[in-house]
């Protein structure tokens, strides 16, 4: 990711070996939240008949004050309100959002390794993380210092794992 740290580490590694998708993935949202509630009314809001939202907006009060305030709006001015706020709050749907960061890339290096125990139990640390190394694909167009080894490949992964198994 643009904003992730690279380069060498103080007793010389390089770093990143590998990398995963970090950028606009596509996430739950926890039910329950203020962002939950957000996406349910610009989802809501966004389906709707020009009828509906005006009553959509009333019943919702208090969940977004933007919407809120505009409210007395012509339907196309909310409509373009709604929009932004789906873009901005990069809202799938009322479910799942776009999200950045290693705290998104990490997780799907993990289920990748999840996914390679589970194809081969017997695999050690170091086996695992050649195997990452081995079968990771270059970015082209990405500096070889940002990317390590490649962008991590989780078929070819385990398929590796699966022809180690003794």
């Amino acid at each position: 990711m643009y904003r992730s740290s690279y380069g060498p580490t103080i007793d010389g590694l390089q770093k990143p070996e590998v990398i995963a998708p970090g950028i606009w993935v596509a996430a739950p949202i926890l039910p329950h939240t203020p962002t939950a509630g957000e996406a349910q009314l610009y989802a809501t809001l966004d389906a709707a008949t020009d009828g509906e939202i005006s009553e959509i907006i009333t019943n919702n009060i208090g969940v977004d004050r933007d919407i809120d305030e505009a409210r007395d709006l012509p339907i196309p001015l909310l409509r373009q309100l709604i929009t932004i706020k789906l873009r901005e709050g990069n809202v799938i749907n009322e479910h799942y959002k776009f999200v950045d960061g290693t705290s998104f890339a990490s997780p799907i290096v993990a289920s990748v390794i999840a996914c390679m125990l589970e194809a081969n139990p017997q695999l050690k640390p170091q086996q695992i993380k050649r195997i990452l190394i081995e079968t990771a694909e270059r970015v082209t167009g990405v500096e070889v210092d940002r990317q390590g080894w490649g962008v991590v490949v989780p078929r070819r992964a385990v398929e590796l794992a699966l022809r180690m198994r003794g």
